[in-house]
């Protein structure tokens, strides 16, 4: 499949590297060097012998070796004439990280992009690009892209379609932050014929995507991304951000990427018609993605709710109202096993409140497990407020994943704590 040229090449080449550090293409190489890639790499340069430790050739002809991924780091007006040697080295995919396209207010920008795509389609060439970061692919140790800090990510199971490299760029630090694993990361840019549809139907067969986060400004053919979301569905959760509320940000869409927003709320209603997870901004798109993406789908809508304070259990049960969820009415055995195990001033219906015995890291243990043992319950909320010093409130890391291990109920922990406090426990969680 030519998408695995893309994401799991042998061998990429570099054209347009630079040895100054204020050029992307410098960054483009380091970002390759610094990955951990294992395939080759090699870099066109007419003016170097090397750059950064690689041997630099003064064409894309003089490298004697097929080549499967080839990085455009070059101004817009030598990218079809580079193209065209791509074809003739019979090179099929092409990352364009130059900009200069569509996304100009100029008709020549304009007009570059149509030759552009004429010219990939005349030679078979498959484009990620023109106007991108680049792409990631932590499953095969590739960082593709002008930014290095890229492969400071974990890998995990989350894959982002993006149609902003700002915004990937934003993910990055809160997913870094967050301890988020994330598994490839793409740029779409101005999608000169690679399109959200042709990576949602890689991903639907990719094993290593558990879900996946799109960030969307507007698409040319939108019954073509609701149909492959529709499609996709069947296997894997989509989540999407929808730029372009207003009017003010649905023009800028077009100067950006080159894209046709369109009206907020019919994409809203589409998408939701087709089977997407609407997120409210970039962080919790993201965030919302990776929790799908550890555990499986519910198997109904009923709810337990386990709050350290009264106050976030109530907020929790609006929200969960308001999305359609229902509130889990506890069994008989359950509502035994709570007004044993807790005091009788204590909240031991759902929502369950902890508060007062939030110093007793096993008995709040043992409610936890019994919350989600419970046959009427098919998905948890556990909210935990740092509220004293961690000597007197400690979180029962054990109990949490017995519960989760045995049960296999998806479930969602929200930890509301100040910078370096259960950093251990977040991530084991």
């Amino acid at each position: 499949m030519i998408w695995d040229h893309f994401f799991y090449p042998q061998r990429v080449v570099i054209i347009g590297v630079s040895s100054s550090s204020k050029k992307m293409g410098y960054h483009v190489l380091k970002s390759l060097k610094e990955c951990g890639f294992k395939g080759k790499v090699f870099v066109v340069n007419p003016k170097h012998e090397e750059v950064l430790g690689v041997k630099a050739y003064p064409s894309l002809e003089a490298i004697s070796e097929p080549i499967d991924l080839a990085i455009l780091v070059i101004p817009s007006k030598e990218v079809i004439e580079v193209l065209r040697e791509c074809g003739k080295k019979r090179v099929k995919c092409v990352l364009v990280i130059s900009s200069g396209f569509s996304e100009s207010d100029l008709f020549e920008g304009e007009e570059l992009q149509r030759n552009l795509k004429k010219v990939a389609e005349e030679e078979g060439i498959r484009i990620i690009g023109p106007n991108t970061f680049g792409f990631v692919n932590l499953d095969g140790d590739l960082n593709a892209s002008f930014t290095p800090s890229f492969s400071l990510l974990k890998k995990g199971g989350v894959s982002l379609l993006s149609q902003s490299g700002g915004i990937c760029h934003l993910i990055l630090a809160y997913a870094i932050r967050e301890n988020i694993g994330l598994n490839k990361i793409v740029g779409l840019g101005n999608r000169v014929n690679t399109d959200f549809w042709d990576l949602l139907s890689y991903l639907n067969r990719d094993e290593s995507t558990k879900s996946i986060a799109l960030y969307l400004e507007g698409v040319e053919e939108p019954r073509r991304l609701l149909e492959a979301i529709k499609d996709t569905i069947k296997f894997k959760p989509i989540v999407v951000h929808k730029a372009g509320k207003s009017q003010k940000a649905d023009k800028a869409a077009k100067s950006h990427t080159g894209s046709l927003a369109g009206p907020y709320k019919v994409y809203q209603g589409a998408l939701k018609q087709y089977g997407a997870i609407l997120a409210k901004d970039p962080l919790e798109l993201i965030a919302m993605a990776e929790a799908l993406s550890l555990q499986s789908p519910l198997r109904g809508n009923r709810i337990g709710v386990i709050s350290l304070v009264a106050g976030l259990g109530m907020v929790i049960l609006d929200l969960l109202e308001e999305n359609g969820f229902e509130v889990a009415n506890f069994s008989e055995l359950t509502q035994k096993r709570l007004f044993e195990l807790m005091p009788p001033y204590t909240i031991r219906t759902n929502p369950v409140d902890l508060g007062y015995i939030a110093n007793n890291k096993e008995l709040c243990g043992e409610v936890i497990k019994t919350v989600f043992e419970d046959e009427n319950v098919d998905g948890v909320i556990l909210s935990y407020i740092y509220s004293w010093s961690e000597d007197f409130l400690e979180l029962p890391v054990e109990a949490i994943c017995e519960a989760i291990s045995k049960t296999k109920k998806p479930s969602v922990m929200c930890l509301d704590t100040p910078p370096g406090i259960w950093e251990e426990e977040r991530r084991r969680l």
